[in-house]
C-alpha cells in the first residue's frame, strides 16, 4: 500500500497509454493489428520480439502473428491446457523465471519470458508471448498492472476487428445470395421458354422455319444463361454500369412474348432514350412485369407498354386491364421476398424487379385498383449526354 501510494511511479500512465492507443488505433500503420499489439506490449517492458496466439473455436490457440521472430510451425495449444488455466480467466500474467524448468512452457521458444493474456468479457481470446532481453529484468506490480490493462484493451480491438470481418463477410454473402436468387428466377423464365420450344417441336419439327426459330431461341437462351452465371462472379458487383437502349429492349421483350392469346401493344414517343442500366437487368425486369400483366389479362385483352420522357427520367408503363390489386396487398405483400400468389412461383419476381431498378438509381411504382387493372411504372434516370449503348440481344 505504501509503495503504491507514496512513492514515485515507474511509469507515466498518461504518456504510456496515449502511446499505446496511438499505435494500436492508427489506421495509417502498414502492419496488421495483431503485430501492432505485440509491438505495443513489448514496448512496456523493452522486449525485443513476440508472438501472438489467437483462439480458434473448436481448435484451440494457434500463433497468428509474429514480430521479430520466425513464424512457429504447426503449433497448437488446447483450451484446457494447464498453461491457459494459468491466466486465471485473464486476470494473471505469467512470468517465466530463470530457475523454472520447461513444464508448462514447453511449447514456447527458449527466450519466451512473459505471457500476457488478451481477455475479452472474461474469456482469454488470445495471449502474447514476449521474449526477454539478454539480461534479466525484474518486474513489479506497476508493470503487471499496465500489461494487464493493455491486454484487455488490445483484446477489445481484436474483437472489434473480428466482428467487422464477420459483418463484412455476412454482407458479401447476403449480396451473393441476392444475386443467386435473381439468377434462379431468370433461369426459371428461360426454362419455361425452352419448355415451350420442346412442346412445339413435337408438332413442327419438320418445318424448316420452325427449325431456324428453334435454333435461334436456343442460342439466345444459352447466351443469356452464360450472362446470368457471370453475374455470380465476385467482380460482377463492381463493374461499370452499361448503357441500354430502352426502346430496343422493349421491342425484344414484346417479340419474345407476343405469341399468345393476349395482345401486347407498344407506344413510344419516338425519342432515343439511353439509361445507365445493364441491358439484361432491364430486360429481366420488363419480362417479369409483362408476363405478370399477360397472366392477369383475359384472352383477347391488350397489354400496353409505353415509354416516354419525363424531365430527367425515362418512364416505362406496363398497363393491363386485369383484376387489379388493393392498396393493402401492394403495401404489405407484393414486394415481400419469398411470398408468391402463384403455385409455381418463387416469390422473388416483384422484389427482384424493384431491386434491379433501384440498383440503377431508379424506382418501381404501382398504380392499381380492384376490377380496373394495374399500371407498373419503371422510372430510370436518363443519361445526360448520349454515349454508345450496349447492344441488346433480340430473339
Amino acid at each position: 500500500m505504501i509503495s503504491r501510494n507514496f512513492f514515485t511511479h515507474r511509469y507515466d500512465y498518461r504518456i504510456e497509454w496515449l502511446k499505446f492507443i496511438e499505435l494500436i488505433s492508427d489506421p495509417s500503420q502498414t502492419e496488421e493489428l495483431q503485430v501492432r499489439i505485440i509491438r505495443a506490449l513489448a514496448g512496456f517492458v523493452d522486449s525485443p520480439a513476440g508472438v501472438l496466439w489467437s483462439l480458434s473455436r473448436g481448435i484451440g490457440y494457434r500463433p497468428t502473428a509474429v514480430w521479430q521472430l520466425p513464424a512457429p510451425r504447426e503449433a497448437k495449444l488446447a483450451t484446457e491446457d494447464p498453461f491457459i488455466a494459468g491466466f486465471r480467466d485473464g486476470s494473471w500474467i505469467q512470468e517465466r523465471l530463470p530457475e523454472a524448468t520447461e513444464g508448462a512452457w514447453a511449447f514456447a521458444s527458449q527466450n519466451a519470458w512473459l505471457a500476457v493474456p488478451l481477455s475479452y468479457r472474461r474469456e482469454v481470446v488470445g495471449f502474447v508471448l514476449l521474449d526477454c532481453l539478454n539480461h534479466w529484468v525484474a518486474l513489479d506490480w506497476e508493470a503487471f498492472d499496465l500489461l494487464r490493462a493493455a491486454g484487455r484493451q488490445a483484446a477489445s480491438y481484436l474483437a472489434e476487428e473480428r466482428s467487422t470481418k464477420v459483418l463484412r463477410d455476412s454482407e458479401l454473402l447476403n449480396e451473393y445470395s441476392k444475386r443467386f436468387a435473381f439468377v434462379v428466377h431468370d433461369i426459371k423464365n428461360l426454362a419455361s421458354q425452352l419448355g415451350l420450344v420442346v412442346s412445339n417441336a413435337k408438332r413442327h419439327i419438320d418445318d424448316p422455319n420452325f427449325q431456324q426459330d428453334m435454333l435461334q431461341t436456343i442460342e439466345d437462351a444459352v447466351a443469356r444463361m452464360n450472362h446470368l452465371l457471370s453475374q455470380l462472379k465476385a467482380e460482377a458487383a463492381s463493374r461499370t454500369p452499361r448503357l441500354a437502349e430502352a426502346d430496343a429492349i422493349v421491342a425484344a421483350v414484346v417479340a419474345e412474348l407476343a405469341h399468345g392469346a393476349v395482345t401486347i401493344e407498344t407506344r413510344t414517343d419516338q425519342q432515343d432514350c439511353v439509361v445507365a442500366i445493364d441491358p439484361e437487368r432491364l430486360r429481366s425486369a420488363l419480362t417479369h412485369l409483362t408476363q405478370n400483366a399477360v397472366e392477369a389479362s383475359r384472352p383477347g385483352d391488350c397489354v400496353v407498354i409505353s415509354t416516354r420522357r419525363h424531365r430527367a427520367h425515362l418512364v416505362i408503363d406496363i398497363v393491363d386491364r386485369g383484376q387489379g390489386m388493393d392498396d393493402t396487398f401492394i403495401r404489405d405483400e407484393l414486394f415481400l421476398p419469398f411470398r408468391s400468389t402463384k403455385s409455381g412461383g418463387y416469390g422473388i419476381g416483384a422484389f427482384q424487379t424493384r431491386e434491379l431498378i433501384r440498383m440503377s438509381g431508379g424506382d418501381l411504382e404501382v398504380f392499381s385498383e380492384r376490377g380496373m387493372g394495374t399500371t407498373m411504372r419503371i422510372l430510370l434516370p436518363l443519361v445526360p449526354e448520349r454515349e454508345p449503348a450496349a447492344p441488346s440481344v433480340v430473339t
